[in-house]
């Protein structure tokens, strides 16, 4: 390197030139003289030569400085090469899920990736706590569920398994609770569960309007806005938030069997109805406190058979009102005592809800025999004997919604989840929706229907979303409904099975490798079915 001046002549720079090469040759001599010192690179010497120490680069003398080369590698290689630059997590430290990976192959960055959702919630990550998972039969969103919940439930929360057609989540349950207990709640052959159970009266308040103080739970699939508030929990709260659960499951019921929205008639009678059935009963939910166990609650509580009773003798005034609308309600109700579903649901509660297990499990394989009808009445009768149990607000629980496109064909249905999901907060839960693809909203109703747009308001309210391997026909629409950016749509479309697309609120999506042990793989093998079918036929 030399430095020529550009007000000296030609001749100057010429030999300027030459001084430049003769010291070069110089000091060139005296580094081929020099002894090679067996220290560590870069690390002075005891004496230096007068040139300095013979070091590749070290600017002295004229030598000849060149730029390294460039080697094109991908952002997941120089991330893993240079951690502190590579992805990372939300944040949080609890309930470890997996690892962060580049949607290609089983590789991972090593960044670790956990996900709670109180822990979320708390520190302002999201706002709504529900989630919507969605992944096609192979893709692995069994796998990521179950090790997410499992995982939360060894962090301290507790959950529950609304419905387990598969009988998968049993092996799960009990590895989590101690021998002697049985989370496992079976329904049918000689189980039965009261959907007019009161549950237990919470510790902590009632879910009211802050303008009016009315109960929130009377008015089902309403926007209340962020600004929810806890009132202590009053008798006439309680007793409100007992008879709104009741009116919304038998109305579910009774809507369901007769294919159409009940008349106004048909509400005013059923409300006289259960009212006349828990007169009739001398049941005091009133007197109910918080220590009162759902046993002992559900032993003085009506049932449907009561409401059929009462609707058959409606009282004068009723008969005043609405006319022959008792005796309609009553034969519409009157397939759940004689029909697919006797003695499921039309008696007292022999099935016993433990609130000290950390994951309760129903158990509706014995139900998969009975009509695509029935089965919707059932699940909602499931539905609305947990939520009395589990909407107490005094624990964090997980539910997750197995096969959750059953609930999906029905507007009554949609109603009674959009109201949890708005009031999960105030309960105290997370919400887990489980779909094959999203596509799966649209059979709520057309568009523009009150169904398509209860369950598009599910898909908002979820702020957590995790998306496996979608088929080609499903990304764009895919895309669309969750506002994926461009990136985030290829990766959707070749995720290897075990690795899933998070979204949390608005950031940017991150691709996760489920981690799951080796007691977990081995609770999880959904497929054991198939491999032993494959070893008999071999």
């Amino acid at each position: 390197m030399s430095i020529e001046p550009g007000s000296v002549t030609r001749r100057e720079r010429r030999e300027l030139r030459r001084a430049g090469q003769r010291a070069g040759k110089h000091l060139a001599k005296q580094w081929a003289g020099q002894a090679v010192s067996k220290a560590l690179d870069g690390l002075p010497g005891l004496t230096f030569p007068r040139g300095g120490r013979r070091v590749a680069r070290n600017m002295r003398g004229r030598m000849l400085l060149r730029r390294p080369g460039w080697n094109r590698t991908s952002s997941w290689t120089f991330a893993s090469a240079y951690p502190w630059v590579s992805s990372s997590g939300l944040g949080t430290r609890q309930c470890f899920v997996g690892f962060l990976a580049d949607g290609r192959g089983k590789k991972a960055s090593g960044s670790m990736w956990t996900m709670d959702p109180w822990e979320c919630y708390e520190q302002g990550l999201i706002t709504g706590m529900a989630c919507v998972l969605i992944g096609t039969i192979g893709t692995g969103k069994s796998t990521t569920v179950k090790t997410w919940v499992m995982n939360l439930v060894m962090a301290g929360r507790r959950a529950m398994i609304m419905s387990d057609i598969k009988d998968e989540w049993g092996p799960v349950a009990r590895a989590l609770c101690p021998a002697d207990v049985n989370p496992v709640m079976t329904v049918g052959g000689s189980h039965v569960i009261n959907p007019l159970d009161p549950g237990r009266r919470p510790r902590t308040g009632a879910v009211v309007d802050p303008d009016t103080g009315e109960s929130l739970l009377e008015s089902a699939g309403e926007d209340w806005g962020e600004d929810l508030v806890i009132a202590p929990m009053s008798d006439e709260h309680w007793v409100k938030a007992v008879r709104s659960r009741r009116q919304s499951i038998l109305r579910t019921i009774t809507e369901i069997l007769a294919g159409r929205r009940l008349t106004g008639d048909e509400r005013a009678a059923l409300i006289d109805g259960i009212d006349a059935a828990v007169s009739a009963k001398g049941e005091d939910v009133a007197s109910m406190t918080p220590d009162t166990t759902p046993q002992v609650a559900a032993a003085a509580s009506i049932t449907i058979p009561d409401v059929i009773h009462a609707l058959r003798h409606p009282s004068a005034e009723t008969l005043e009102e609405s006319g022959s609308a008792s005796r309609e309600v009553a034969n519409q109700l009157k397939d759940m005592v004689k029909g697919d579903l006797a003695g499921l649901f039309d008696g007292p509660s022999t099935v016993e809800f433990r609130d000290d297990v950390p994951i309760s499990v129903f158990n509706t394989k014995p139900l998969m025999a009975l009509p695509p009808e029935a089965r919707l009445i059932a699940s909602q009768c499931i539905q609305s004997w947990a939520e009395s149990v589990i909407t107490n607000g005094d624990v964090q629980r997980v539910v997750v919604y197995e096969e959750g496109w059953e609930n999906l064909g029905d507007i009554a249905s949609l109603k009674r989840m959009v109201t949890q999901w708005k009031l999960a907060r105030a309960f105290g839960i997370f919400c887990i929706l489980i779909l094959h693809k999203l596509s799966d909203l649209h059979q709520a109703g057309d568009e523009g229907s009150k169904a398509r747009a209860l369950a598009m308001s599910l898909l908002a309210d979820a702020d957590i979303r995790v998306i496996h391997r979608q088929k080609s026909d499903q990304l764009e629409a895919t895309a669309e409904l969750l506002r994926l950016t461009g990136p985030e749509r290829e990766v959707m479309g070749r995720l290897p099975k075990g690795q899933a697309l998070w979204k949390v609120a608005e950031l940017e999506g991150r691709v996760v490798r489920t981690h799951r042990s080796e007691l977990q793989a081995s609770l999880f093998d959904t497929d054991s079915a198939m491999k032993q079918r494959t070893r008999v036929a071999a």
